[in-house]
Formats: structure tokens, C-alpha cells, sequence
């Protein structure tokens, strides 16, 4: 689903469509949702909108799973590299956000759901699942019924894509293929992306490295 953000709605609405969208317990709903910024945002904007969306899901979580969120990490980074279909490596329920900020530099990201894949062959369904590996090794073709591509990030908007990255250890939430292709790589310009990767943990957990929220919106820091 793609959103075009205005005021009309409050970030606990906001965050009540994300929740609804892509903490899934069941494949009638993506698992994915797509937020465009427009070009009036800023790269700050987009960050602090992404804390507070971790925020606003980790009150809804701990009231629909009685579990909340908790940072995996918190980065920035220049990325033209194309990538498998894959998830990343966090906890059994995890979700990421990635916010792209203005870029000349065309890309697609593609979401493959690996649960519908899974059901459209009963027979292998329990043993693909069981034997899960994160990155996607087979024919890519066998996933094109189940993949959803967003092409269609103007390149002086800025757009958060929230991802549900869970492992299908956890039959709770149900977790999503994602793939990043370029099409037009040029390393003299730039392709900028803030990822934060959350694990929903029992409301007792202690997060000993909890990374600074105030330090991930103001940086200026960009890893390559």
C-alpha cells in the first residue's frame, strides 16, 4: 500500500495504517507500506518520522502482542549495490524501515511474500518453511506472482517503505522478501538510505546498546 503523507492524519493514525499493513498475522494484508514524503520534506523530517513511527508501533504492538520494539540498529548509508531477495539478520519478528531521501540514481525495491509462495505448493510448504535460509537462492522467477515492485519514487521526493522482516521461526508475524535493484548506477552521485531494523521483544527486555535516537535524526554521517 502507498501513502502520500499529509496533515490530514496524526502520526498515531499513521501509525495504526502501518500497523494494520504490515505487523500481519495472516497473508490477506502485504506486509509492506509505502509512505511518500513528497519533496517538501527534509532528511531530518524523515528520520524524526521514523522514530516516531518505532514509537507509536512499539504502544500498538505491546497492546495487540503484548511485546514492544526495540532497535537492532540505526543507520545512514550510500548505496548503489543491487541485492537478492532477502531478509535481514535481527530477531524472529523483526520490521524495517528504509527511508530514501532524493536521489538522480533510479531504483526499484521489490517485496516478495514468501508465506503465499510457500501455500501455492501445499506439498513443500512445511518443508520450505522449516528449512527457511534468509536470502532467496533459487529461480527468482518462482516468487513473480508474489512480488509487489515499487518504482515510482520520484527522484525529489522522499519515501519510508516499512517492512515486516520476520523469520518464519515465528508463525506470528509473518515477514517479507525485500530486493534492491539499480538501475542506473553512478558512483559520482548519490544514493541515500536510513535503515532502522526493530525486534518486537517481551516488554521486560533491556536493550544494553540502545542506539541514541536524538544522535540517528541529527546525524550528517553517511557510511558507505
Amino acid at each position: 500500500m502507498t501513502y502520500t503523507l499529509t496533515e490530514q492524519l496524526s502520526k498515531q493514525q499513521l501509525a495504526g495504517l502501518v500497523f494494520k499493513e504490515v505487523f500481519r498475522t495472516a497473508t490477506d494484508k502485504p506486509g509492506f507500506f509505502h509512505i511518500n514524503l513528497g519533496s517538501d520534506s527534509s532528511s531530518k523530517a524523515l528520520r524524526s518520522l521514523m522514530v516516531i513511527l518505532k514509537n507509536e508501533l512499539s504502544l500498538l504492538s505491546l497492546a495487540h502482542f503484548n511485546k514492544s520494539l526495540a532497535y537492532h540498529w540505526l543507520v545512514r548509508f550510500d548505496q548503489q549495490v543491487n541485492t537478492p531477495f532477502h531478509i535481514d539478520n535481527a530477531g524472529d519478528q523483526s520490521f524495517l524501515m528504509l527511508g530514501y531521501e532524493p536521489s538522480e540514481i533510479a531504483s526499484e525495491l521489490s517485496l516478495a511474500d514468501f508465506h503465499r509462495y510457500a501455500k501455492a505448493d501445499l506439498k513443500a510448504s512445511e518443508n520450505y518453511l522449516n528449512t527457511f535460509e534468509p536470502v532467496f537462492k533459487a529461480n527468482e522467477s518462482q516468487l513473480a506472482p508474489f512480488t509487489t515492485t515499487l518504482n515510482s519514487f520520484k527522484k525529489d521526493s522522499y519515501n519510508l517503505v516499512i517492512i515486516n522482516n520476520s523469520h518464519p521461526r515465528s508463525p506470528e508475524t509473518l515477514g517479507v522478501f525485500h530486493k534492491a535493484h539499480i538501475k542506473n548506477s553512478d558512483l559520482q552521485k548519490s544514493r541515500i538510505v536510513n535503515s532502522m531494523l526493530i525486534n518486537m521483544v517481551d516488554e521486560s527486555f533491556e536493550n544494553i546498546t540502545e542506539p541514541s535516537e536524538t544522535n540517528f535524526i541529527d546525524t550528517s554521517i553517511i557510511s558507505k
